[in-house]
């Protein structure tokens, strides 16, 4: 359908023949929370899907839930639903549904990690050997980051309809 998200496709940074596959479902999610109106808060949560060999796939992600702190230019999740969403998936799919990572949105047609963001995500990333995604969906284009081995690298940054299939 015309204007509709579809999945993202992007090229894993540094390993070759990799990628990283977000289901539509997600995209299409993550996008209904683009702050649009002044008035829109920032939303957030965690993605999560499989590691298969040097592919990630995203196939769902947490929303943001009634203890989860929101204002206009910031997103705090705190509240534990994200955690119990994410220990579900673990044990429905015998432990291969994995933590991916993290999204969150930007009041900004074209966003960027902050300085809060990039220290956020280092507390994160910085003592894991699996890589992870990091998400800023903006309110016309997005931001996807991967950090591996304690470094950030993007994977895309693009208007709507770039990198997808």
């Amino acid at each position: 359908m015309p204007g509709m998200p579809g999945p993202l496709v992007l090229p894993r940074p540094g390993e070759g023949e990799a990628w990283i596959l977000i289901e539509d479902s997600v995209v299409t999610l993550i996008a209904s929370y683009r702050q649009r109106l002044l008035g829109d808060s920032e939303a957030g949560g965690v993605l999560l899907g499989y590691r298969r060999h040097k592919h990630l796939h995203v196939v769902h992600a947490t929303t943001p839930d009634q203890e989860d702190a929101r204002a206009r230019f910031s997103f705090d999740r705190l509240d534990e639903s994200h955690a119990r969403i994410a220990s579900k998936h673990w044990a429905l799919t015998d432990r291969r549904c994995d933590y991916l990572g993290e999204w969150h949105t930007h009041p900004e047609r074209s966003p960027t990690p902050s300085g809060i963001d990039r220290r956020e995500w280092r507390k994160i990333y910085e003592h894991r050997s699996q890589p992870l995604l990091f998400w800023i969906e903006g309110t016309e284009c997005r931001w996807i980051g991967l950090a591996h081995k304690s470094r950030l690298v993007v994977v895309g940054s693009s208007v709507e309809g770039v990198g997808q299939v």
